[in-house]
């Protein structure tokens, strides 16, 4: 069993969970009208965390405020408040810190903040090393950033790292500044709402960014729980192998990690009592959601949204809806959708229209982000329907692997291409002749970033001659990858179109590829691959973890074949590297 400890939600409605549930019942929002230039040269509707308050709680937790970020400060605020009602010992090597971003320190791109920390400090993993040796944390250290399900996969990934006996216990935190990086890579998009976003609703026009910060501590162990009897029950994940930056039209895909979710958590669609939905209020993301869960037979469940109160909040945004999903099973009770009105989407749900008290034994949260991923999770009280999950080791065989590096590829350790060009420096002139030498035809290749290049390259190169992916259903085909520097190189591109506000151009088409999952959605689409998918943040390549990882989903059977290992265009120096393995079930 995965208990809940303790748990905490920044946002804007207040810096703790009971703040943030208390002003939800009430029908509160905290989405304002903000002119501040310094994050959209216009007027727009977002959900700001107000800086005075933030700076004033954290002095009175440290005396090095100028040591840390804001980004870093959110997460160190929320992590330190969900400890104060938890028995687990963070510092044990029985606990692992899972952190769950999109962009981190992205502000630290922006002309003026440039000098103000290292280079270093905009990598995912470092940050996460900073804060987690804030509290003496100093191993056992993971950092995922997957999109819009980060938080969500956060949890997941908790969860199964101690249901195979790994750890004991994980402290999962998720958190997203706003900025104008990001701001304006959705006002390119056209994808901001007009005013306060409303989600599932006949007039929503789109989505109401915002930051905040979010924090979950679970637990094997019963005695350290908070008591509410509520577990983490099962976790999916899948890939719509649709579109980098459009969801499926069907909803199919989100609908089988819907099942999946259910299945391995001994559910079916009759047991479920309440939805946390992903709601984002965009066109295309409400209606196929909707779709998913009118074709899960969810159609009738009591759904609520929650981005009408604290808007979009990306990596937090997983572990707050995870926490709310929470707190109406352990509280007994549903919330309004905040800005919710008329049905606006063709898939048969409930959306609720105001706060009710009914009885909720069971709870599923559902996300969905760029990349064509999707996650569900499932929690429930923990003797409602209990299922019992079983592990061994190494379930899976190498059958093949690729390198790619230092104008080189090799299979199977063994050169299979090397390029002498002139030009050798370039990685662009590398990658096109790498393209040439294995027939590769993908036109959509010459509009990717480095990053999904690199990836896509080894991925094809990974399946050549294996006729592997026809002895399986897409849903049973996973990619895990990890890396280094995430989409470092095409953010500080994306950054240099809005730096300078007499030229400012920020396009849609660059700023799609600033997320480190688009490479696993460009292998998706390309292999039609549906099943699992997950980039890891490390310093390093630690090919053991991401080997157990693989062998957990092989293991409990949601997938029976797995390309992973580490992709990684590096910034600032240029450098590369991707090192892919094919993994097939021996079960």
């Amino acid at each position: 069993m995965i208990y809940i400890s303790s748990h905490n939600i920044i946002s804007s409605l207040g810096f703790s969970s009971e703040e943030n549930l208390s002003k939800i019942r009430k029908g509160i929002s905290g989405i304002q009208l903000s002119e501040n230039k310094k994050i959209s040269p216009e007027p727009v509707f977002v959900s700001l965390v107000s800086y005075d308050e933030p700076e004033k709680r954290f002095s009175k937790i440290s005396e090095n405020s100028k040591k840390y970020t804001k980004y870093e400060k959110f997460l160190i605020l929320s992590i330190n408040d969900a400890l104060k009602n938890s028995k687990v010992d963070i510092q044990s090597d029985e606990t692992v810190f899972i952190f769950s971003t999109t962009k981190g320190n992205i502000d630290l791109l922006e002309k003026d903040n440039k000098n103000s920390f290292d280079t270093e400090r905009l990598k995912l993993w470092k940050s996460s090393e900073i804060v987690a040796d804030f509290f003496g944390k100093k191993n056992n250290i993971r950092t995922i950033s997957n999109a819009c399900i980060s938080g969500t996969m956060a949890v997941i990934t908790a969860q199964r790292l101690i249901e195979a006996g790994k750890y004991k216990n994980a402290v999962v935190a998720g958190a997203d500044i706003l900025s104008e990086f990001t701001l304006s890579g959705f006002q390119a998009f056209k994808a901001v709402s007009e005013g306060a976003c409303k989600p599932f609703d006949i007039k929503r026009t789109g989505m109401t960014p915002g930051e905040g910060a979010a924090t979950i501590i679970l637990t094997s162990e019963k005695s350290l729980s908070d008591n509410s009897g509520i577990i983490i029950a099962g976790g999916a994940n899948s890939n719509d192998a649709n579109h980098i930056s459009g969801p499926s039209r069907t909803g199919e895909e989100l609908a089988f990690s819907i099942k999946k979710a259910m299945s391995e958590s001994n559910l079916s669609s009759d047991d479920i009592d309440f939805i946390s939905g992903h709601g984002t209020a965009t066109p295309y993301n409400d209606e196929t959601e909707s779709k998913a869960l009118e074709l899960a037979g969810l159609q009738s469940v009591p759904l609520s949204g929650t981005k009408g109160y604290i808007g979009h909040t990306f990596g937090a945004t997983g572990i707050i809806e995870t926490v709310i999903a929470a707190e109406a099973i352990k509280n007994s009770e549903v919330y309004k959708t905040a800005g919710f009105e008329e049905i606006g989407v063709s898939g048969k749900i409930n959306v609720q229209k105001k706060y009710k008290s009914i009885s909720v034994n069971t709870a599923l949260k559902t996300a969905s982000g760029f990349g064509g991923c999707n996650a569900v999770l499932v929690l429930k009280k923990e003797n409602f329907s209990q299922n019992t999950v079983s592990f061994d080791k190494k379930h899976f065989e190498i059958i093949k692997k690729v390198k790619i590096s230092n104008n080189q590829v090799t299979v199977n350790d063994t050169i299979d291409y090397k390029y002498t060009d002139s030009d050798k420096n370039q990685f662009s002139a590398f990658a096109k002749a790498v393209y040439k030498n294995y027939k590769i035809k993908y036109p959509k290749f010459y509009k990717m970033d480095n990053l999904s290049k690199l990836g896509f390259l080894g991925a094809e190169i990974l399946l050549n001659n294996t006729n592997i992916l026809s002895n399986y259903k897409s849903e049973e085909i996973s990619v895990i990858l990890s890396n280094e520097s995430s989409s470092l190189d095409t953010d500080a591109k994306y950054q240099k179109t809005i730096d300078d506000r007499k030229n400012y151009f920020p396009g849609p088409s660059v700023f799609v590829y600033t997320l480190a999952n688009i490479m696993i959605g460009e292998i998706c689409i390309k292999n039609k691959i549906k099943g699992e998918n997950t980039v890891f943040i490390s310093e390093y390549f630690d090919k053991d973890f991401i080997f157990d990882y693989a062998d957990i989903l092989l293991n409990k059977r949601k997938s029976k074949l797995c390309i992973t290992g580490r992709v990684d265009y590096n910034y600032p120096k240029g450098n590369y590297i991707a090192e892919l393995y094919l993994l097939e079930s021996s079960k």
